[in-house]
């Protein structure tokens, strides 16, 4: 991972250790940090939400209803779920069952010739004991 690893935060080498399980060997330490990053801001969001939640229940300590409350509150922001398959086919037959509109030929842009085309290729294969000039530009 890093080679300043011994002298990483304990949070950082255990994200470290949580990357390596997964297979992955070595990465830029701007990952770690990221994933740092995004772990404080979650685990402090959900204490917060916590702690909101029990004094609106007017009690002095979070409870552990409040943070299945304030979980539960932020799996919808950060953990979007993708939507069923099937819902996703039916979408897709909708859309599919329309069909392509047809183009007219009259308001066509019109491609030049493909002799005088400026993207064709301008190379030549030459095989092997043919001797033959190659141009040079």
């Amino acid at each position: 991972m890093s080679s300043n690893e011994n002298l990483a935060p304990r949070d950082a080498k255990v994200i470290s250790l949580i990357i390596r399980s997964l297979g992955i060997e070595e990465c830029e330490p701007k990952v770690i940090t990221q994933l740092l990053e995004l772990s404080y801001k979650y685990a402090t969001g959900v204490l917060v939400d916590a702690q909101r939640y029990s004094e609106h229940c007017e009690r002095s300590t979070i409870g552990v209803n409040d943070i299945k409350l304030a979980l539960q509150s932020k799996v919808g922001k950060y953990f979007v779920p993708p939507p069923p398959r099937q819902y996703l086919s039916e979408i897709a037959n909708t859309v599919n069952s329309k069909p392509l509109s047809v183009c007219d030929n009259e308001n066509l842009v019109r491609v030049p010739a493909r002799s005088i085309f400026n993207v064709n290729c301008d190379y030549e294969i030459v095989e092997k004991g043919e001797d033959k000039k190659r141009k040079v530009y």
